[in-house]
C-alpha cells in the first residue's frame, strides 16, 4: 500500500470511529498523567514548594518551550506520503527538537531563568530553586516529543491509530511504575 493511499475511501461511522477512540483514549490517558504525579509530589517533602514548582513553573515552562512541535502530529499525518517527504519532516523534525532543547537549556542553565522566573513572573525563591532542578531534568522533553509527535502522525496516516492509543497505554504504565516507586 503507497502512503498516499493509506487513508483513502469512503469515511463511514465505522472508519470514524476505529480512528477516532485510540486517539480520543491516548488524550484521556495523557490527562491522567498530570493528576498522578500530583498526587506523588503532594506525598513529598515540602509539598506545598513542590508542587508549585511542578505545576506553576516546569509543567509551564516545558509546555510553551515545546509548543512549536505540538503540530508535528498534525504535520506528519499531512505530509508524509512518500520515501522524500518522510525524510524531510523527519529531518525538520530533529531540527525543531535540538532547537527547542537548546533553547530550554539556555532557559534553565543561564541567568535567564532566575531573570525570567524569578523578576518577570515573581516566583518565590523556595519554589524557584526547586523549580531550576524539575526543569534541568525534563531537559529531553522538546525533542523526544517532536520525534514521538511527527511518528504517531505516520501511524495514523498509515491507518495505525490504535498503536498511538496503545503506546500511551504503555507510557503511562511507565510512568506510573516510576511514580510508585517514588511515592
Amino acid at each position: 500500500m503507497s502512503l498516499s493511499s493509506a487513508t483513502t475511501g469512503p469515511a463511514t461511522r465505522s472508519t470514524v470511529v476505529a480512528s477516532w477512540w485510540p486517539l480520543a483514549a491516548s488524550w484521556l490517558l495523557m490527562s491522567a498523567e498530570q493528576p498522578a504525579i500530583a498526587a506523588v509530589v503532594a506525598r513529598l517533602g515540602d509539598p506545598a514548594v513542590h508542587l508549585a514548582a511542578w505545576g506553576g513553573v516546569v509543567f509551564a515552562f516545558a509546555l510553551v518551550i515545546e509548543a512549536p512541535i505540538i503540530m508535528l502530529l498534525a504535520a506528519s499525518t499531512e505530509l508524509v506520503r512518500d520515501r522524500a517527504s518522510h525524510l524531510a519532516l523527519g529531518r525538520f523534525t530533529h531540527r525543531a527538537g535540538a532547537t527547542l532543547t537548546l533553547v530550554h537549556l539556555l532557559v534553565v542553565a543561564t541567568p535567564i531563568y532566575p531573570w525570567l522566573v524569578g523578576e518577570v513572573i515573581g516566583v518565590p525563591d523556595p519554589v524557584l530553586r526547586a523549580a531550576r532542578l524539575g526543569l534541568a531534568l525534563v531537559l529531553p522533553w522538546p525533542w523526544a516529543i517532536a520525534w514521538r509527535r511527527f511518528n504517531q502522525g505516520i501511524l495514523i496516516r498509515f491507518g495505525h491509530a490504535r498503536a498511538v492509543g496503545l503506546g500511551t497505554g504503555l507510557r503511562l504504565a511507565t510512568n506510573a511504575g516510576v511514580l510508585a516507586i517514588g511515592w
